[in-house]
């Protein structure tokens, strides 16, 4: 959901709408997660209003106009193999910002967060907080600088 919320974020700063692809798992977790997109965009996000106020969410109106579409594709896909190629890199670089693959996508500038201004990152960019190391790393490397 943070990532779907920091995306329409994203879209919406490039007056974009935005398709929410996932890959095809068993019926039960395809359900969740489209019931997880419907929730979005009926009642925004499901986090402490409070504890969620710094991150700046959107509202379930905003999600609603700038959620599109959500399917679930094959595995098989094109765009879900290059999904994978992009994802494992940016979920290893929360716990080494050394990997030669997350390395990679930070200097060509293609991670989310070479695309925002500093101040924006902590709002609006990948979510390092998720790993045990997130914060420190925001800290000492930036994948801006």
């Amino acid at each position: 959901m943070v990532v779907v919320e920091r995306s329409a974020k994203f879209a919406r700063d490039n007056g974009c709408l935005l398709r929410i692809y996932v890959e095809k798992s068993d019926q039960k977790t395809d359900r969740n997660l489209r019931g997880y997109y419907d929730a979005m965009r009926t009642n925004g996000h499901p986090f402490d209003m409070v504890s969620a106020s710094k991150y700046n969410p959107l509202t379930a109106a905003e999600l609603r106009e700038t959620l599109y579409e959500f399917k679930a594709k094959e595995k098989s896909s094109p765009l879900m193999q290059i999904a994978d190629v992009l994802l494992w890199p940016m979920c290893i670089g929360g716990y080494d910002p050394n990997n030669r693959a997350y390395t990679a996508l930070r200097e060509a500038g293609t991670l989310i967060d070479c695309k925002l201004a500093s101040e924006d990152v902590p709002q609006r960019g990948i979510k390092y907080s998720c790993w045990d190391l997130g914060h420190e790393r925001r800290k000492d490397q930036s994948p801006i600088d």
